[in-house]
């Protein structure tokens, strides 16, 4: 990449937007490093797997996950530091779900190093780090229904406000009805038996040094 803000929302769409095995092949080796690293929250690569397994990697989540579109939310570039953030949503329809399709919220964080193109001759930037970040639980958004409520943010910010609303019309009928004097027993009894004093949080255990 020679400028990484302008040309990291084609490669993405190269890699997620139904892509082929040879054309995902083909961006990474142009755009990773041989000894990349690949951070996510259910696998890692490390720097001796290297290129061979994250091209690997990808192939296999296309399979198993069957990549349709990728939308592009915000990119940011960190000239000083080689750190470019992206944030977006990638459109996937899995295979055992083929009549839903399911939105994976992502935070990607790609740590570029510089290079020389080879065929060119010219300064470029690579990947030598790429860490993935869930914004959503995708297991979750997979299930019918349920996975509709938790990814949508009006449907989670209606909740929220009656969830918001009932517990303070329970708290204000407590106040409004509740005596004194059995709010009053009822916090004692509580601070004597129930709470558990901050000292005694956890429990010290005998330890030997030898």
């Amino acid at each position: 990449m020679e400028d990484p803000v302008k040309e990291i929302g084609g490669i993405l769409r190269g890699l997620l937007k139904r892509p082929t095995f040879q054309q995902m092949d083909e961006i990474l080796t142009e755009n990773f490093t041989e000894d990349a690293q690949f951070y996510h929250p259910y696998v890692n690569v490390n720097p001796v797997a290297g290129l061979t397994a994250i091209i690997a990697l990808y192939q296999y989540a296309l399979l198993f996950v069957n990549y349709q579109d990728v939308f592009i939310q915000d990119i940011v570039y960190d000239a000083a530091k080689n750190i470019l953030a992206v944030r977006m949503t990638v459109e996937i329809k899995p295979w055992v779900l083929l009549w839903r399709t399911v939105n994976l919220r992502f935070f990607t964080e790609l740590q570029l190093e510089d290079s020389t193109n080879e065929v060119t001759g010219k300064r470029v930037k690579k990947v030598k780090v790429q860490r993935d970040y869930f914004i959503r639980w995708p297991l979750l958004q997979a299930v019918p229904i349920i996975g509709d409520i938790y990814d949508s943010d009006k449907l989670r910010f209606l909740i929220g406000a009656i969830t918001s609303a009932f517990t303070r019309t329970v708290q204000g009928t407590y106040q409004a009805i509740v005596p004194e004097k059995l709010k009053d027993a009822l916090f004692e009894f509580w601070r004597q038996h129930l709470q558990v004093p901050i000292g005694e949080q956890f429990h010290d255990a005998e330890v030997k040094i030898q």
